[in-house]
């Protein structure tokens, strides 16, 4: 979920900006409880592991940001390193954004014809992010091909 809609005590306008976090939280997730390091390796990670499952998620994306990979740091970890952290700032500008552009703006009683096309913008905005952050790391850190093991000489 969204620390939006975690956060939320009140009404919580749900937007398209709440579940392109939470599909965020889940790659973040993914990376974190992978089957080869849910044991753990390095303390960076079971500290991030700890937020993550604190919904401590701000603090996780600090660790996260911050983690210095050494030989015992996962496979994983280090190459979504950069990606999770790109698309992170990605995720948090387009939330700015909604709440400055659409939120701030939006007329007293504003209702369906004024939200659904801001809706339907920053979803594929989001989608649009996402591609990109895919499509910058993809021959460094993430393609198939970047995995497979050297060629023997």
């Amino acid at each position: 979920m969204s620390r939006a809609l975690l956060d939320a005590e009140g009404s919580h306008l749900h937007s398209p900006v709440d579940d392109l976090e939470s599909f965020f939280w889940v790659a973040v997730w993914s990376v974190f409880f992978n089957k080869d390091i849910a044991k753990g390796h390095s303390n960076g990670e079971r500290s991030i592991r700890d937020h993550l499952v604190g919904c401590r998620k701000s603090n996780a994306m600090d660790k996260y940001s911050t983690l210095v990979c050494d030989a015992t740091t996962s496979n994983i970890v280090q190459r979504f390193q950069a990606v999770l952290f790109d698309w992170w700032t990605k995720v948090q500008n387009r939330s700015a954004t909604w709440s400055r552009k659409v939120l701030r703006d939006a007329p007293q009683n504003a209702g369906r014809e004024y939200y659904l096309p801001h809706f339907h913008r920053f979803a594929l905005e989001g989608v649009a992010d996402v591609l990109q952050v895919l499509s910058d790391h993809w021959n460094d850190e993430i393609g198939w091909e970047s995995w497979a093991a050297p060629k023997p000489s």
